[in-house]
């Protein structure tokens, strides 16, 4: 089930993706604790310095994939978990393409064909030309992420 963001919530996801084209961004969002505000976290695309020091293992660079060093992963399931909050979901932009959840969105979203995120959504937000076009929520189904909403985009 699709988490409902408040329009708040929606413009700080929408900016961050504006903010970083032509390059991917990628953030969570946590919350569902005692006082149920959610929080919007930017997360750190490595991808650049992956794909610089290694192009070809790393092919890609920023602008058409994100790496998320997994200490900072770590460290912020351990800040959400002291809170007694959860991740409730990813978010990453697709800079001048369309919202579609990836075959690299689902091998990072899955581990033995499970989710490594019980529960959490993925939002995959469009961005052509260096503006907002679409902002689609994928929410596990059983056996694959598929779109569950769609988040409103002023264009």
């Amino acid at each position: 089930m699709a988490v409902k963001f408040s329009e708040d919530e929606i413009r700080l996801m929408l900016a961050h993706a504006v903010e970083e084209y032509p390059k991917e961004c990628v953030g969570a969002v946590t919350g569902g604790g005692a006082g149920g505000k959610m929080e919007i976290i930017r997360l750190t695309n490595r991808q650049d310095q992956l794909h610089e020091s290694d192009p070809e293992n790393f092919a890609r660079d920023g602008r058409t994939g994100y790496f998320v060093d997994p200490k900072e992963v770590f460290d912020l399931t351990r800040r959400v978990e002291e809170k007694g909050e959860k991740i409730l979901a990813f978010y990453h932009s697709h800079p001048d393409h369309e919202c579609y959840f990836s075959q690299e969105d689902h091998a990072a979203a899955t581990m033995w064909g499970e989710p490594v995120f019980p529960g959490a959504d993925y939002i995959i937000i469009s961005i052509i030309g260096g503006k907002a076009r679409e902002a689609v929520i994928f929410s596990w189904d059983g056996k694959s992420f598929s779109p569950s909403a769609k988040l409103p985009v002023e264009s």
